[in-house]
């Protein structure tokens, strides 16, 4: 399971098995794609399907 690495808003770096549902359920307690699709609106430009280890990923509060 991924690690939080700090509290909304902070960056995360990614990790083995990280995907956005994911991160959602770790940072805010609930995976729901309502919660995965705020992670995705504050990072522009990064594929949900590919990301990548050690990848910096913007966390919004």
């Amino acid at each position: 399971m991924p690690r939080k690495q700090g509290n909304p808003p902070c960056e995360h770096t990614v990790e083995s098995g990280d995907t956005f549902s994911i991160l959602a359920g770790v940072y805010y307690g609930d995976p729901s794609d309502a919660n995965a699709n705020k992670i995705m609106a504050a990072n522009p430009g990064v594929a949900a399907t590919s990301l990548s280890i050690g990848q910096k990923i913007n966390i919004p509060a």
